[in-house]
């Protein structure tokens, strides 16, 4: 299902939660200096009133899991000296055009949006990651489908999930944000055997360690 409400929640599930340590061996790339590295903007999809994707059997709702993964995902930046805005970081629902707006004016240099997909057959599984074709700003786009390459290539690589491929979307906020803009798709919640993984915190955390390192490599590309 595509999503249109890009929102944040705290873990339903307590193994969830970020780690207390990092693990050194998520990325072999040197942290930057401290202060030195661009502010990165993480966004989670859905919350509040608008719950996003959800199954049962194990049950999973999908603003529950995009926070969980989100601040991981922090957690494993700001490790490597990057500097991280958060569009949420509680359960509350925030108009698209106030995250855009947020990306757009927090000298920020990158914007990524993490979601969790759904389809009518259950059989239908892996990750893609979306990017703005904007013709009026071709540069931008350029650096965003750079961006998304990047990032679902280090997600495959470390969840050895199938790859959906990195696609064109005309999603508001990657449509609006005047920087390099993606949108990740982690996984299926329609799929049983996807949505037992992303209630396993050791699966969450290879993808935000996939997704940090990801970041990390286009930065410094």
């Amino acid at each position: 299902m595509k999503k249109f409400f890009l929102l944040f929640f705290l873990p339903f599930i307590c193994s969830c939660a970020a780690p207390k340590n990092t693990s050194s061996t998520f990325t072999k790339s040197r942290p930057l200096s401290s202060g030195a590295g661009p502010v990165i903007v993480l966004d989670a999809g859905h919350g509040g009133k608008n719950l996003g994707t959800r199954a049962k059997y194990p049950y999973l709702e999908e603003k529950k899991v995009t926070l969980s993964t989100t601040l991981l995902v922090r957690k494993y930046l700001e490790h490597l000296g990057y500097k991280v805005v958060l569009t949420r970081n509680s359960d509350v629902f925030i108009p698209l055009s106030r995250r855009v707006h947020l990306a757009n004016h927090s000298r920020s240099s990158l914007f990524v949006s993490i979601h969790y997909n759904s389809a009518p057959s259950t059989s239908a599984s892996g990750i893609e990651v979306f990017y703005c074709d904007c013709k009026k700003d071709p540069l931008r786009a350029r650096e965003s489908k750079k961006l998304a390459s990047l990032l679902l290539s280090s997600l495959i690589h470390r969840t050895k999930s199938k790859s959906r491929g990195v696609k064109k979307g005309n999603y508001y906020v990657i449509r609006e944000s005047k920087i390099p803009a993606v949108l990740i798709e982690g996984g299926f919640i329609s799929n049983q055997e996807e949505r037992k993984k992303l209630r396993d915190k050791n699966y969450l955390e290879k993808l935000a360690k996939a997704i940090a390192t990801g970041i990390d490599q286009y930065v410094k590309s």
